[in-house]
């Protein structure tokens, strides 16, 4: 039985995760609200469905957000069994005019005015996507740094397009939306209890002032297959959104040069090529080297299995990645990845064959890998025994040890 299926709202959840029941701090169900801006199909969105599995069974639970909550859909993306009854949903008004464009900072504008006005009606409260001010104390799950421009500057800048730069209409936008934000003063970074989704994460969340209480890995909900290393093909997959901060074109790089040395390896390009500058910059690097580079396209599900369990390899070149769930799924799916060491994905592989700072070093590691059938045999075996950290188990652990903690400090005040 897959991982996924264990998770099914009966009575033996509480046993497998060694937990105690939530019930008992407040001599009744905690009623918790968990909230995300907007559900798409990321990273944290998992995140808010395997919170829902993890709590249903001794919590009333409710979600708020300002759209994109399909149950089915979401159920399917993230190998979850969440039932209608299990959570109440709640939508934060937005204007029904505007919802079809992206205007993330106003969504983010409205969805925490909501979240401060329905806050007293909760004894927990959880953002599964960075922070939200709802002005009471409250669990952060930190999942990226794109809320800090300085972070979001060494990453890559703003993202592409016109309505992004730093034009007048831009700043009266982002005026716009600050007006409607109304923060209550509350500083949720350092007041309230927040969660790193790596040791990476957390250091850089201590250096700006916060409190962090706890680091919780993402899980790999997929079961992948056992795919025998010797009817693998010799190529390497990049699992990634096609962006100017996931460095793309450096994986072409030093592939291109470990080709030139006569490693005769391919590379899957795994994401959607957007219309933007750089997504036709990248397009165009794949034409340039059609004989190897492989453009597939978003793949998710199966088709992703069947990819992640073909090749041999993976990469990742973004030097600033506060986790990699993709490189935790190709690491659970067979792969021998290549990550940049100054990343939070080098927790994820923690081997210093796997990891470097430049291209060049980049090319000795993998040229060194490819040479020695031995060094493919350990770093396989290492892998097997990393890819337990970022089990189902051990995030609905973690999840409800938060949670735990955090309603003792309720009860307790």
């Amino acid at each position: 039985m897959s991982e996924a299926n264990w998770a099914n709202g009966n009575e033996t959840l509480l046993t497998f995760c060694g937990q105690v029941d939530l019930r008992q701090f407040l001599g009744r169900r905690p009623r918790v609200v968990i909230g995300h801006p907007y559900l798409g199909r990321g990273g944290s969105e998992a995140r808010i469905m395997w919170l829902i599995e993890a709590l249903k069974l001794d919590c009333d639970l409710t979600v708020v957000t300002t759209g994109g909550w399909d149950l089915q859909a979401l159920n399917r993306a993230y190998g979850t069994q969440v039932q209608p009854q299990d959570t109440e949903v709640r939508l934060a008004p937005f204007p029904r005019l505007l919802q079809r464009y992206p205007l993330a900072m106003l969504r983010w504008a409205y969805y925490q005015r909501f979240c401060r006005q329905i806050a007293d009606q909760f004894d927990v409260r959880i953002s599964a996507y960075n922070c939200t001010d709802w002005g009471l104390p409250a669990i952060q799950f930190i999942a990226d740094f794109a809320w800090d421009p300085v972070s979001r500057n060494i990453d890559g800048g703003a993202p592409p397009g016109l309505f992004y730069r730093n034009t007048p209409l831009r700043k009266a936008y982002l005026a716009w939306a600050r007006s409607l934000m109304r923060p209550s003063g509350r500083d949720p970074l350092r007041q309230d209890w927040v969660v790193a989704n790596s040791h990476w994460s957390a250091r850089k969340l201590a250096e700006m002032g916060s409190r962090v209480r706890s680091v919780i890995y993402p899980s790999v909900w997929q079961a992948f297959p056992l795919a025998p290393w010797e009817q693998r093909e010799n190529a390497f997959v990049s699992l990634s959104r096609i962006a100017s901060e996931k460095r793309i074109e450096d994986i072409i790089q030093i592939l291109d040069a470990v080709r030139r040395r006569g490693y005769f390896v391919n590379l899957y390009l795994a994401g959607s090529l957007g219309h933007d500058g750089y997504g036709r910059y990248i397009e165009d690097l794949c034409r340039r080297h059609g004989d190897w580079v492989r453009p597939v396209g978003y793949v998710s599900g199966e088709a992703k299995i069947a990819l992640l369990t073909r090749c041999r390899y993976s990469m990742s070149a973004c030097p600033h990645e506060a986790f990699g769930i993709a490189v935790a799924e190709m690491v659970r799916a067979g792969c021998i990845p290549f990550v940049c060491s100054t990343s939070g994905a080098a927790e994820v592989v923690d081997h210093s064959a796997l990891l470097f700072s430049n291209t060049a070093e980049a090319e000795e590691r993998v040229v060194n890998v490819l040479d020695s059938e031995q060094l493919q045999a350990e770093l396989r075996n290492h892998l097997a025994r990393q890819s337990e950290r970022f089990s189902l188990q051990q995030t609905i652990e973690g999840d409800r040890r938060v949670v735990a903690g955090f309603l003792q400090e309720v009860a307790a005040s």
